[in-house]
């Protein structure tokens, strides 16, 4: 029985993901499964590497190590405390501390070691119980080596040196290619190659002490080896169809930068092309003209972002810059980031969210990568709303732009002399609109309204049922959130709960989700989300919308949602109906954070209790009950997740009722 089970789970998930496969997708599977073969049979693959070009070089610097004051010096304590730290210490992935001795094929967390074979016949979707591939890949990213190269760079502290010769003499040694589970995915390898790509600039190239000697020249040829394999496996595996997200943008910027970085072998250079070509068209459809990533999660926004700056800093610094219309679609994408960002800059999640990072440069645990993108925004573009706005969290950006941008004017000193108020508040590809008053002061009321689709492509693999959802916060503080993600692999019931409806400020309807739930990363069907009219005549602010994921019941249901912002009193309508033929039992979840408290006031109503801030919550309706749920297991609700891999008891207030066709229902939120 328990071979028979993995095997029975494969079948399901195979026809489930051939469901929702578009018709020219299933030959290019079967090209593609055809030149796996091929590879695994060394046929047209890269385990013989090339012999240099007469013209090989290596590529100018795209980062670089900042003078005296640039950087304060609390982040150059925390920065070489982290270094000195892993100079015993492996790092820690996701809450789970690891050992200095690194086995690089094995789970960091259960020791497990999966078979040292072809990596792209690994089934990494169905390994054994407790096993996540996740922290697997999160050590071998190798963006924990960055640390240790900017503490060389800045001290020139041989013990850092020695510790990185250390690690990659042992990953090369252990990691041959094709074979194992670093060789089973080529977004992974992108990444890689952008770690590679700054540490290499950081150690100092080519002149770098690591590589002194006859030990350390052969260091050299076997890793300058690994990286045109890196390449070509990469190049010769992109995602594509359904599976060309962030994925197929992290392969493609992961060859361009490696290629201008180790400009060796004369095979890479149209590939250096393509993946160029590949990415302008890629930034382009993934990011929608109103700068949003399509993936419909903030995570995955910043994920792909720093995919794409990374391409876009290596090219300047090559000769090789990205288009006009590719820096604008990335300006839209960091003023994006700039827009939805509240005053004490915190992001609201929304859709997956895996902590996944390209690098990172600051390893202070006050960083903020998303309040960073604001910072680089500010510097890359010519943009005074955006500077504003990073005038403003500039408390979080921390000292990652000070290692990959030269010093820049510093922003005014008072964000209300600025125009933050006009970055956007309507995104209509994404499908978000910010209800505000005040916003980008630190008084600000702001509601974030979800009107747009389920995700990308069809599978939609990191999108969740959140369509009409709200997030609320006052003043910097959260008080109505997305709970966020948890998990993807290991814990089945805990990935469904947090993608499903019942997690997010919306309504559920008989006890369903919004779409078909097919898998950790499929949905069965689509959710069309319409807005049917958006008002602001200054005073207040009205947005009527409507979805259609309900479509799948018995008796199809259309939800539909108006949500009215009283500027003045800083009080929110919520007004939902059905469309519909008979009567269906529906539920509230609003959820808010784990500090909060949600307590029943008296003459009715509840009140969400935050640090600083309060909302009163009153449902107005026929029939409605309403209780308090905190972290319950069976079923799972009343919790949230603010990282991967970690979940509190969080308290949510649930409504229930059974609503006839066309019946209203209203939901006052008031700041109180």
């Amino acid at each position: 029985m328990t071979h028979r089970r993995p095997r029975l789970q494969r079948l399901v998930w195979l026809r489930r993901r051939l469901q929702r496969m578009a018709p020219g997708e299933l030959p290019h599977r079967l090209t593609e499964a055809l030149r796996m073969l091929m590879q695994r049979a060394g046929i047209g693959d890269a385990r013989c590497v090339p012999p240099r070009a007469g013209d090989a070089r290596f590529g100018p610097a795209w980062c670089r190590v900042p003078e005296a004051g640039e950087i304060d010096a609390g982040s150059r304590a925390d920065l070489l405390a982290a270094a000195d730290q892993l100079l015993t210490a492996g790092p820690t992935l996701f809450g789970h501390a690891t050992a200095a001795d690194v086995h690089w094929n094995a789970d960091p967390r259960s020791g497990w070691t999966p078979p040292h074979r072809f990596g792209l016949f690994i089934d990494f979707r169905h390994l054994p119980d407790g096993v996540d591939v996740k922290f697997l890949w999160e050590m071998n990213r190798h963006v924990w080596w960055l640390p240790l190269a900017q503490a060389w760079a800045m001290t020139g502290r041989r013990a850092y040196l020695d510790r990185l010769r250390t690690l990659l003499d042992g990953w090369l040694a252990e990691c041959p290619y094709p074979l194992g589970p670093n060789w089973s995915s080529p977004v992974e390898h992108g990444v890689r190659l952008i770690v590679w790509s700054l540490v290499w600039h950081l150690v100092g190239g080519r002149a770098s002490p690591m590589f002194d000697g006859a030990a350390g020249a052969a260091l050299l040829d076997r890793w300058m080896g690994s990286v045109y394999q890196h390449i070509r496996f990469a190049s010769d595996n992109y995602s594509r169809h359904s599976s060309a997200n962030n994925h197929l943008l992290g392969e493609v910027a992961g060859v361009f930068v490696a290629a201008h970085t180790w400009d060796l072998w004369a095979e890479t250079r149209p590939l250096r092309e393509q993946a160029r070509r590949e990415l302008e068209r890629e930034l382009q459809l993934q990011f929608g003209a109103d700068g949003l990533n399509a993936e419909q999660a903030m995570c995955y926004h910043k994920f792909a972002l720093q995919f794409v700056l990374a391409a876009a800093l290596c090219g300047t610094a090559s000769g090789d810059d990205l288009s006009p219309a590719a820096w604008d679609r990335i300006g839209l994408a960091l003023a994006a980031v700039a827009a939805l960002m509240d005053c004490d800059g915190n992001v609201p999640m929304y859709g997956d969210a895996d902590d996944g990072e390209v690098f990172r440069l600051d390893p202070s645990p006050h960083f903020s990568q998303y309040a960073a993108l604001v910072a680089m925004g500010a510097a890359l573009t010519a943009r005074s709303d955006v500077a504003a706005k990073a005038a403003l969290v500039r408390h979080a950006a921390g000292a990652q732009v000070a290692w990959l941008l030269p010093p820049t004017p510093a922003p005014p000193q008072d964000p209300a002399d600025e125009v933050p108020a006009a970055l956007p508040t309507v995104f209509s590809d994404a499908g978000i609109v910010l209800l505000g008053d005040a916003l980008h002061t630190p008084h600000e009321l702001r509601a974030q309204f979800d009107v747009g689709p389920l995700g990308y492509h069809g599978i939609a693999g990191h999108g969740h049922a959140d369509a009409l959802s709200l997030q609320l916060s006052v003043g910097g503080e959260p008080l109505l959130v997305d709970p966020g993600t948890y998990c993807y692999n290991t814990e089945p019931a805990w990935r469904h709960f947090f993608r499903s409806t019942r997690a997010h400020n919306t309504l559920e309807v008989d006890g369903c989700d919004q779409s078909i739930y097919g898998g950790s990363f499929l949905w069965l069907r689509d959710v069309a989300c319409t807005v049917d009219s958006l008002r602001d005549d200054g005073d207040s602010l009205e947005v009527v919308a409507h979805h259609t994921g309900y479509g799948h019941l018995r008796d199809p249901v259309v939800h539909h949602r108006r949500v009215r912002l009283d500027r003045a009193a800083r009080r929110l309508e919520v007004e939902d109906w059905l469309g519909c033929a008979e009567p269906h039992d529906v539920a509230w979840h609003w959820h808010a954070p784990a500090h909060a408290r949600v307590e029943q006031v008296p003459g009715g109503g509840w009140r969400v209790a935050g640090r600083v801030h309060a909302l009163l919550i009153e449902a107005l309706g026929d029939d409605l009950s309403a209780s308090v749920v905190q972290g319950a297991s069976s079923p799972p609700q009343g919790w949230v997740s603010d990282r991967f891999y970690h979940r509190a008891p969080a308290p949510v207030l649930v409504v229930s009722s059974r609503l006839r066709p066309g019946q209203r229902v209203l939901t006052r939120l008031q700041v109180i």
